[in-house]
């Protein structure tokens, strides 16, 4: 018995390492390399050609205005004029969770190339919207010139989506009435924003030099700044607050030697 029992053990032993033995020479599934994802992201990446092509469009000129959009968005190329800080970029601006004061949210962000086909309309002044290819164009440069750039989302308030406040509109133009301007900052204000358009110096069709025929007044100045008018875009109470327009009426009429009214 002792005898028959020693052999068990043998046999088991020799039958564990035979089972460990085989084991070890199984080959293992082969773990994927980070760098497989990295291939993959590089796969959906959008290629320069189509970025080139965003490029383009983006610095087209409009016939009929004179304007592009990189007259007021920056790709971060063209950011060293004071004027672009009043308006956001374009840095991966297909990937924000919103645009256009919220106008676009999750995919239309996109599908509308970051709220570029209103602008497109609105103030380009353009035949036809944006196609469908003109759109993957525009987000494909805007994540070419945002690449390694973080994700920024503009939150602004705004009287004129979306649709203007003619109330809130009074309020403001009542309010800024109440307010003394500094000539000084209004003339620093109208040169980094206004001037682009409304001094000698612009290309902008259709629009009035403010020191050689004006005829508005504090309520037509706040009125455009909030509302927008034609091509003029509105700028948000975040980036020209009340005191900003009391300012800026302020230089506009001492320039033209009128009386603010």
């Amino acid at each position: 018995m002792r005898t028959i029992k020693i052999l068990n053990y043998t046999l088991l032993t020799v039958f564990l390492l035979m089972i460990g033995i085989t084991g070890c020479g199984k080959k293992e599934n082969p773990v994927p390399k980070q760098e497989t994802k990295k291939e993959q992201s590089n796969m959906t990446a959008p290629s320069e050609e189509l970025s080139g092509k965003g490029k383009e469009i983006f610095y087209l000129e409009s016939k009929t205005t004179g304007l592009k959009c990189a007259d007021c968005h920056s790709d971060g190329t063209n950011s060293g004029d004071a004027h672009y800080k009043y308006f956001a970029d374009i840095l991966n601006a297909d990937k924000r969770p919103s645009t256009y004061f919220g106008m676009y949210k999750g995919d239309d962000v996109s599908k509308n190339a970051g709220g570029a086909d209103l602008c497109w309309k609105n103030f380009l002044k353009m035949d036809n919207s944006l196609d469908a290819d003109q759109i993957s164009a525009l987000n494909a440069y805007y994540e070419i010139a945002g690449k390694g750039k973080e994700v920024k989302e503009y939150k602004f308030t705004t009287i004129a989506l979306p649709k203007p406040d003619k109330v809130k509109l009074k309020d403001d133009q009542t309010k800024i009435a109440g307010l003394t301007g500094d000539v000084d900052k209004g003339e620093k204000l109208f040169n980094e924003t206004c001037a682009f358009c409304h001094s000698d110096k612009s290309n902008v069709k259709h629009v009035p030099n403010l020191f050689k025929k004006f005829e508005g007044n504090l309520k037509s100045i706040t009125f455009h700044i909030r509302i927008g008018s034609k091509h003029m875009p509105y700028f948000p109470y975040e980036v020209i607050n009340d005191q900003n327009i009391a300012d800026v009426t302020a230089f506009i009429f001492k320039k033209n030697n009128m009386t603010i009214q």
